[in-house]
């Protein structure tokens, strides 16, 4: 372009169009300005802030105030920097170039709000993202069709999926049940409706590797829904650990619950116990009790039949569908005797099955339960002593129903009932007005006095036997034939024996004492009946037991079958006897004497310690009892004080 065709532009026109504040400092004060730099002050236009002085506009971000910078752009030429320009009453923030020139100081003035705005905008957005990426919670948004349109790397962590797994898929593919699902959709209408502000909604999902997590979303909509849902956002909170923390105490409320009643159970037996109750009586008061509390479905107490195989109901309480008939359970090793049952009367613990649905010793019942409702089971055997009376058996309609406190409080009750049925049928035995008397012919050879009398060609003839605190028998045994010694050979390895003792040897007759676990006694005893006499010659013996009018004498008769199998019944007589004053008497030496005195008593009396000359001395009875001599003579002497208190008072009242 030529020179002379060049545009003729001054400074003025360039200020005037200038987008910052531009204007010309003389004399401290402004001679010129432009309207945006009018403006940046709030005046009406540039004239009205000619005059003005410069110092008084401006704060700047410097070591020296407004007056200095004028005198040092003169000096130095220029200055750029930082500051706030007042506006009325408020300040805005500039930034301010100076420049000296032959008339004054060119100061150029921009408004950088616009920028800050800016800067403070992105630098919140950068703030909220870090806190959403590293908060523990899942943060979510939700497009108009319930699909994932955002979501952080914590929910990702929660659900154990990819952010690609989760985008643009719909949130409830997450939940894993139906009625879950149907909640949600629930929630989401009120929300929308303005019933709520936020929704709440838990759910449980599955991860990839299976481990199932329990979730807890809150939520706005976002937008607005005007009238439906158009999308939301929200937080998500992994609240498994407070859900087990939950489930773990109501089942401790459970477990409490229940140790309370099996100890009201424990209380109320006893008091049945002590208002001399039947033992039927005593099975269905338990039964009802754990039937009547809501953690149980029903319960039922059962004992071996005769055959000893299969489990038959004696009674039961709750509702039962008739689980009970239809389902076979036995004690043998078979497929239907691996249940809690079956394992509770063989090892004579409790037992129990806590998930019926999983359990595959329960396959043979599994169907009939799942039926019924039934998810857990719970067996316990009925015992006292070496006895067991039968099985307690508990069905619950919840998975692991059965804590470890609450077995134990079961084995409380198991034993409880046990002896409660041992004592009451004792206690028929002692206050019978009528009795059934039983004899036995055994030839079973696995009875150590059958088996020593057909080797030794002995006779052998029971002249008593009395229990001792450990649970041990002792069986006084007359001797004929043999030198009594030689019984110590045949019974060395009997397991039923802990020890033989001669108590008295004259060649070949004599007194034998044998230590043993015999479970023929335990048998009779423990059900309410008394061996009053034993031959046993040329390996084959007579006993006599007997039993009150009310025993079940099928039943006694078929345990001790099942313990001595070449065992016969060959008689069975009953009748009558003075009951009244051998009652009295007897009540009265149980109330007079103390179990300790009872058995040195009847060990002395047994032993020959009373005959003369004495057949066993102090020292071998108190051996025999497991005490020192000196305890011996003082609990005979006070069982002895204790025979004379009651016989005299008999004989006062008979005068």
């Amino acid at each position: 372009m030529a020179e002379s065709a060049r545009p003729s532009i001054g400074w003025r026109d360039v200020a005037a169009t200038s987008i910052d504040g531009v204007g010309v400092v003389a004399d401290s004060e402004y001679v010129f300005a432009n309207d945006a730099l009018a403006e940046i002050h709030g005046y009406a236009d540039a004239e009205a802030l000619l005059g003005t002085a410069w110092a008084t506009l401006y704060r700047l971000d410097a070591e020296f105030d407004e007056r200095e910078l004028l005198t040092r752009v003169q000096e130095t030429d220029s200055w750029r920097g930082a500051g706030e320009a007042r506006r009325g009453g408020e300040t805005v923030p500039v930034e301010l170039s100076l420049r000296s020139a032959e008339d004054g100081v060119v100061c150029v003035v921009r408004d950088v709000r616009g920028h800050h705005r800016a800067q403070r905008t992105e630098r919140e957005r950068e703030r909220y993202e870090t806190i959403v990426e590293t908060t523990c919670d899942g943060v979510y948004t939700l497009d108009e069709n319930l699909e994932f349109s955002y979501v952080n790397e914590a929910l990702c962590g929660m659900v154990g999926r990819s952010r690609d797994q989760l985008l643009g898929t719909n949130v409830m593919d997450l939940f894993v049940f139906d009625d879950q699902r149907a909640l949600a959709d629930e929630m989401r209408d009120r929300v929308v409706s303005g019933d709520l502000g936020t929704g709440v909604v838990e759910g449980t999902t599955t991860t990839p590797d299976g481990e199932r997590v329990h979730l807890e979303a809150r939520y706005r909509p976002h937008p607005p829904p005007d009238g439906e849902f158009r999308g939301s956002v929200g937080t998500i909170r992994d609240v498994t650990e407070r859900k087990e923390y939950e489930r773990d105490l109501l089942r401790q409320r459970d477990e409490l619950e229940t140790l309370n009643r099996i100890n009201g159970l424990l209380l109320e037996v006893t008091q049945e116990l002590v208002e001399t109750p039947t033992r039927d009586a005593i099975e269905q008061t338990v039964c009802e009790r754990l039937a009547e509390s809501e953690l149980y479905q029903f319960a039922w107490i059962g004992e071996p039949e005769t055959d000893g195989h299969r489990i038959r109901s004696r009674a039961s309480a709750g509702i039962d569908d008739g689980y009970v008939e239809s389902v076979p359970i036995t004690t043998t090793d078979t497929e239907t005797g691996q249940g809690p049952g079956g394992r509770a009367l063989r090892t004579g613990e409790v037992q129990v099955s806590q998930d019926v649905r999983t359990d595959p010793t329960f396959e043979p019942w599994r169907e009939a339960a799942l039926d019924r409702g039934i998810q857990s089971a719970a067996a316990v055997p009925l015992v006292h002593g070496d006895t067991t009376y039968g099985l307690l058996v508990v069905y619950a309609t919840r998975p692991l129903a059965f804590s470890r406190r609450e077995q134990a409080g079961f084995e409380t009750l198991g034993k409880a009932v046990g002896f409660a049925i041992s004592a009451i049928e004792n206690r028929n035995l002692l206050f019978a007005d009528a009795v059934v008397e039983l004899e036995f012919e055994v030839t079973d050879s696995r009875l150590v006095f059958v088996r020593a009398s057909d080797r030794l060609d002995c006779e052998l003839t029971v002249t008593g036997y009395v229990a001792s605190e450990s649970g041990d028998w002792s069986v006084y045994l007359g001797v004929d034939g043999t030198p009594p010694c030689a019984l110590d050979e045949v019974a060395a390895d009997d397991p039923d024996v802990e020890r033989v003792r001669t108590l008295a040897d004259g060649g070949d007759e004599g007194l034998v004492e044998f230590v043993m676990r015999g479970p023929a006694l335990n048998e009779i005893t423990d059900h309410g009946a008394m061996l009053t006499s034993g031959h046993v010659d040329d390996g084959r013996g007579r006993f006599r037991i007997e039993v009150p009018r009310t025993t079940d004498v099928r039943r006694l008769v078929g345990r001790l079958r099942s313990t001595y199998p070449e065992s016969t019944l060959v008689a069975q007589r009953e009748f009558e006897r003075p009951v009244r004053k051998a009652r009295e008497l007897r009540q009265s030496i149980e109330d007079q004497l103390t179990d300790r005195q009872r058995e040195a008593l009847y060990r002395a009396y047994h032993a020959g310690y009373f005959e003369w000359p004495r057949t066993s001395t102090a020292s071998a009875v108190a051996d025999s009892m497991g005490v020192a001599e000196t305890t011996f003579h003082y609990h005979l002497r006070n069982a002895l004080d204790g025979l004379l208190v009651v016989l005299t008072e008999v004989e006062r009242r008979r005068r």
